[in-house]
């Protein structure tokens, strides 16, 4: 039986596109994860980078006076990475740049985040 956790996550791996969705503690923990067919990814790797990431955008927002990022948005030639900060954690999605719509994943994202933080 699956956790209400692994149902919200199983269904945004089913988004067109979707690749990996992985719930990161801002301590670089994989919380929970979900991933549409197989992958091959080093998790406690990329979970260390994601909290590298969102400290160094959040750094950046505060030098220009912006705030804390809600959303991070990294394209890459064939991917999208969104990291977007849920409080204590982080909720990240891979995604297929050919077969993923940006506009849907950032909906998505923001929609389920809360989702995700009340089950957490």
């Amino acid at each position: 039986m699956s956790s209400p956790l692994q149902r919200i996550l199983g269904d945004m791996a089913r988004i067109p596109g979707v690749t990996a969705i992985f719930v990161v503690s801002k301590e670089g923990f994989v919380i929970e994860k979900a991933t549409a067919g197989t992958i091959s990814i080093d998790e406690d790797a990329i979970a260390a980078m994601l909290t590298a990431v969102y400290g160094s955008t959040t750094q950046l927002g505060e030098e220009l006076e912006l705030g804390k990022p809600e959303t991070t948005t990294l394209e890459y030639p064939g991917h999208y990475l969104l990291v977007h900060d849920m409080g204590e954690n982080l909720l990240t999605v891979l995604a297929d740049r050919s077969k993923a719509v940006l506009g849907r994943l950032r909906y998505e994202v923001k929609k389920q985040a809360p989702r995700i933080a009340n089950v957490l």
